[in-house]
């Protein structure tokens, strides 16, 4: 028996040697851009040592270079199942999901990637920053796409129920009207009221078109207001955090500066560390107010 454990040791290690070559061969593959082969070493890694997260995130990252979302969506979920703190399976879940036009559900998992990379002081917030502003994006465009062509079919079926009851006030003063392609002239009398009705009708429609033309000027992006823009990327902020100097910037970025440049505020030089931050959340709700209703914004 004790021999039996030691076999399946060696056996385990040796495979876990094997699988750690075959990610390396993969990362070789990636680094050159042939992410097929890339993906056939990653999955030999995969069955080599199946409890190995780091093969699965790999291996999705491969198949979103090639638009295989399928794929990416059931690798992220295997990383995920293995460790629920995977931030690139969230991360890489979430860009899937949102090519996938499933926004809801994209948003929440970049969501979930960019609070677990802020709790672990990751490296590629800005990234998560991106990806979650482009799914809002997409969401906000396809929801004013929907709004759009419900406004105009409804404006096509009054435009229809004003012309019709136009029809029949027609007909009941000339019932030649239904002919009217064909009939170039009335009587006096008869076409006084015809031109009346049609007057009526005519300003009815022109009404609904200001009423509907109006509904569209009110939905127009507004210009981004200037407090809602990052102090050091100039990008809308998705996360405000302040200083103790009282100025506002962008999380991500300022841990950035933090990391790279040093523990000072960028505009004030005051002397500044991440624990020193606190959020604006009245900021915040504001922003996600404004890019809810001018999905515009998140290219900014």
């Amino acid at each position: 028996e004790q021999a039996s454990i030691i076999f399946i040791r060696l056996l385990t290690m040796s495979n876990v040697v094997e699988a750690e070559q075959h990610k390396k061969k993969g990362n070789a593959h990636f680094s050159n851009k042939d992410y097929n082969r890339a993906i056939a070493e990653y999955s030999s890694a995969i069955n080599k040592d199946p409890k190995n997260t780091v093969y699965y995130t790999n291996r999705a990252l491969c198949y979103l270079k090639i638009k295989n979302y399928e794929n990416v969506i059931a690798d992220c979920e295997m990383a995920i199942k293995q460790d629920p703190t995977s931030v690139k399976g969230y991360y890489m879940l979430g860009q899937a999901l949102t090519e996938q036009i499933d926004f809801d559900t994209a948003i929440s998992n970049l969501q979930k990637a960019y609070d677990l990379t802020i709790a672990d002081k990751g490296n590629f917030v800005a990234e998560i920053v991106q990806a979650l502003l482009n799914a809002r994006k997409k969401k906000w465009n396809l929801e004013e796409k929907k709004r759009i062509e419900k406004e105009s079919e409804l404006l096509r079926y009054v435009k229809g129920l004003i012309n019709a009851e136009r029809e029949k006030q027609l007909q009941k003063v000339s019932p030649r009207t239904m002919l009217s392609k064909f009939v170039t002239s009335h009587p006096p009398d008869v076409q006084a009221k015809l031109d009346i009705i049609n007057k009526a009708h005519n300003e009815k429609l022109s009404q609904i078109e200001q009423v509907f033309g109006q509904s569209d000027e009110n939905l127009k992006p507004r210009d981004l207001p200037d407090y809602f823009m990052d102090k050091i990327s100039f990008n809308i902020m998705h996360d405000p955090v302040v200083t103790p100097s009282g100025i506002t910037y962008e999380r991500a970025h300022l841990k950035e500066h933090f990391k790279k440049i040093g523990h000072f505020d960028p505009l004030s030089r005051r002397e500044c560390r991440e624990s020193d931050l606190y959020p604006n959340l009245a900021l915040k709700e504001a922003i996600e107010d404004f890019v809810s209703k001018n999905g515009w914004a998140a290219d900014y």
